[in-house]
């Protein structure tokens, strides 16, 4: 966690109606995004997007295989662009957090009594399960709900972790370009804000779908918190980009924008269209339904377990949200109703890109009306 508690109190002071900035950082893209809260009801007031420049490194690159310079080089050089949009924001208070599997995810039973000692039971059990010292890397936990206790009364709890070198790495990155970081944040946790503010409060099950460009997270939200989670590392946007990238010799972070026009120009008649929409559709029908029977698979085990509620609908956000008629293939393929995130629009903000692709940002945002 990078945290300034006496800043962020000044920001809610000067404007308690107005979050935080969002900043969402994937492979390819990096999208920011500030909301404003009126009672229950939210609106998107500012938001913009980072992509990777011709000159930077691939967007496939991670952080194995000795590619973690060239990944920095990459985020960096988004990070930079994202100067430019500083004037946009009302503060500069910013919550973060990395897709794409960047940070680790996973689940651990530990033996606790109360909800403050979980960080370093959590901590505890990391170090004896991977046999390392822990202390140089961040780690954020939560509990998954009282119901979840496993037999041996231990309580289950999910963590996340990244090597403090690189969150710091990344916070300077982020201050030089004018923001000031306040929280590098976990997806499943946005994912559970964005989800809140979709549903207006509303305390229904839902299973959030985020479909990044290397792997997808599904996570079932119940009153706004993530209590299961799943990372598809084999079902990520690229199995998409990458293929229709090679079938129109362009690059893959330029495939969302024949995406997004093949899905504006649905209704186009002219045969170039039609045969534009016919591609895409080929490539879109074989990753949904890939897709689809893993979503079916966690559904069944959501529906297997006693302690929680079966969702009552689908919430599509992500790089590969984009796809056109995406929530109609997922509705028809799994029988629950499924639908885009999306949020009001402020006066004055036009967006150039689909409005689901900052989900995470605008759930980032949310935080300043949390607790520190």
């Amino acid at each position: 966690m990078i945290s300034a508690p006496l800043r962020a109190l000044t920001g809610l002071i000067k404007n308690p109606r107005l979050g935080w900035v969002g900043m969402d950082i994937s492979r390819n893209a990096i999208h920011l995004a500030q909301i404003e809260k009126s009672g229950s009801r939210y609106s998107l007031e500012s938001a913009w997007t980072a992509t990777e420049a011709d000159n930077s490194p691939s967007a496939s690159v991670g952080f194995d295989g000795g590619s973690e310079r060239d990944a920095r080089e990459l985020f960096a050089s988004m990070i930079d662009q994202a100067k430019r949009a500083r004037s946009l924001f009302s503060q500069s208070a910013t919550a973060l957090t990395l897709g794409d599997g960047t940070i680790d995810y996973r689940e651990v039973e530990v033996d606790v009594k109360e909800s403050s000692e979980i960080d370093l039971a959590v901590q505890s059990e990391l170090e004896k399960e991977l046999g390392q010292d822990l202390q140089f890397s961040l780690v954020k936990a939560w509990e998954l709900g009282t119901n979840r206790k496993s037999q041996n009364r231990k309580q289950s709890a999910a963590v996340v972790s990244v090597a403090q070198e690189f969150s710091m790495w990344l916070g300077e990155k982020v201050t030089e370009a004018g923001y000031t970081p306040e929280i590098l944040d976990a997806l499943p946790c946005a994912l559970a804000r964005a989800a809140q503010i979709f549903l207006s409060g509303s305390d229904h099950s839902c299973l959030v779908v985020h479909i990044g460009d290397a792997c997808t997270t599904l996570t079932q939200v119940q009153n706004g918190q993530p209590i299961i989670t799943r990372i598809l590392n084999e079902h990520g946007f690229d199995n998409v980009l990458l293929p229709l990238g090679n079938e129109f010799s362009i690059r893959p972070a330029d495939v969302n924008c024949v995406i997004i026009k093949a899905s504006r120009n649905a209704t186009e008649a002219s045969q170039q269209s039609a045969e534009l929409r016919e591609i895409v559709y080929e490539y879109q029908l074989r990753f949904v339904q890939s897709l689809a029977s893993e979503i079916y698979r966690t559904l069944e085990y959501i529906r297997s377990e006693p302690f929680g509620n079966e969702p009552t609908g689908i919430i599509l956000c992500g790089s590969g949200s984009v796809l056109p008629n995406v929530s109609q293939q997922f509705e028809q393929l799994l029988e629950l109703p499924a639908e885009t995130w999306s949020i009001p629009l402020g006066n004055g903000v036009c967006l150039a890109s689909p409005i689901s692709l900052y989900a995470v940002a605008a759930g980032l945002s949310a935080l300043a009306w949390e607790p520190l």
